[in-house]
């Protein structure tokens, strides 16, 4: 499962035309695959009409509960605002990995 999610990333990191992604490492499981976004709301809407679920994974530390630090870092806190989880499961067909690949970059310009 893990060998096929490699084959995806590396997909991803060769034809996503971002450059804010994660980036392919061998070794990696892939349990999600990130891309940063300019607009993220009006991204995921364009994923969502395009039957394409996404994910919002990563929050700031400092602003978890358990943390709640009352400070400021303005550029964690813009970067969490613009990432967005693409799917990455094993059971995705090459039509899908096409379909998703292609509908990012038309919806990320």
């Amino acid at each position: 499962l893990n060998h096929k999610k490699r084959i995806i990333a590396k997909r991803y990191s060769q034809e996503i035309k971002i450059n804010d992604k994660m980036s392919y490492e061998q070794n990696s499981s892939y349990h999600l695959y990130w891309i940063r976004v300019k607009n993220r709301k009006d991204f995921i809407k364009k994923m969502t009409n395009a039957g394409i679920e996404t994910g919002i994974h990563y929050r700031p530390i400092h602003k978890m509960t358990f943390y709640n630090k009352k400070i400021s870092l303005p550029i964690t806190e813009k970067v969490s605002h613009e990432i967005v989880s693409i799917p990455i499961h094993p059971n995705l067909s090459e039509s899908q990995i096409t379909k998703i690949i292609e509908t990012v970059n038309k919806s990320s310009s």
